[in-house]
């Protein structure tokens, strides 16, 4: 990997990921559908909706795409760039011109090609520490900057920090995202965890509607009373949810602390290097 620039390898896995993480709909199951990185955007996004195959793009979610990518990636363009790359104007003026003179480059290849020419690369490289090259404290350092891409002021961590002590909730996620793609998919996946979890919510959910509907029928309460029931278990589900998040750690144990993840990539990184 060029030190200033990601590749684009590492931007496509990061747009799997993203668009996985997104598309995660419907009582936590998945609705990804995996794409190869010259299938052309527009199809590959409504081939999950039959319907809309072959429809027109809707330019408002081509905006969401453009957005969730410069957010994820961390670089600035604007949109008169991205519409100029893809001509995207002519689509707007003549889909049908478009279609045929431009839309075969509307790919995913295209776009991390778009991406790897603006993104700045986070350094991953080896450091000098007291006069020695240091793989394992370059890497930390690239950890800390991670960190405060997805925490705006972080707390003071050191390589001996509990990952989790840390990050929590949606700021993990994010962070576990980029280590992800950064690694070009090769860090563990903790999407089984994530669904785990949503499995083990969902079955609170049914287990308080179980118990509150099987006590109001035995004291044969006013149906209202149903529905107010039912209205409580939306604040009591994220709660529950939150604390079993918090308390639970999807990490595996040779991955704890800020060290042990640091260690991990250079040598990750030193024997994807070699090969």
């Amino acid at each position: 990997m060029n030190q200033h620039r990601y590749s684009e390898a590492q931007i496509l896995c990061g747009m799997q990921e993203l668009w996985e993480r997104h598309q995660t709909q419907c009582f936590f199951l998945s609705r990804y559908m995996p794409f190869q990185p010259d299938d052309r955007i527009d199809v590959h996004l409504q081939s999950g909706i039959p319907r809309w195959s072959g429809e027109e793009i809707d330019f408002s979610d081509l905006v969401d795409l453009y957005k969730g990518l410069q957010s994820c990636f961390r670089f600035e363009c604007t949109h008169q760039e991205w519409s100029n790359y893809f001509r995207l104007d002519v689509c707007r003026d003549d889909f049908e011109a478009w279609e045929r003179l431009h839309a075969a480059d509307f790919t995913y290849r295209r776009v991390a090609q778009f991406i790897a020419a603006r993104a700045t690369a986070i350094s991953f490289e080896p450091v000098n520490v007291i006069g020695q090259e240091c793989g394992p404290a370059g890497a930390f350092y690239g950890i800390q900057k991670l960190v405060g891409e997805v925490i705006k002021c972080p707390r003071e961590f050191g390589p001996g920090t509990r990952i989790r002590d840390v990050l929590t909730g949606n700021a993990f996620a994010l962070f576990w995202l980029k280590v992800r793609w950064i690694t070009a998919q090769r860090a563990p996946d903790l999407a089984q965890f994530d669904r785990r979890l949503g499995r083990q919510v969902l079955c609170f959910m049914l287990a308080y509607v179980s118990f509150m509907g099987a006590i109001l029928s035995s004291l044969q309460v006013d149906p209202s009373c149903y529905f107010f029931s039912a209205f409580t278990l939306i604040p009591l589900t994220g709660l529950v949810g939150w604390l079993m998040e918090r308390r639970s750690n999807p990490l595996p144990p040779e991955l704890q602390t800020f060290r042990d993840l640091a260690v991990w990539m250079y040598v990750d990184r030193s024997h994807n290097a070699i090969q």
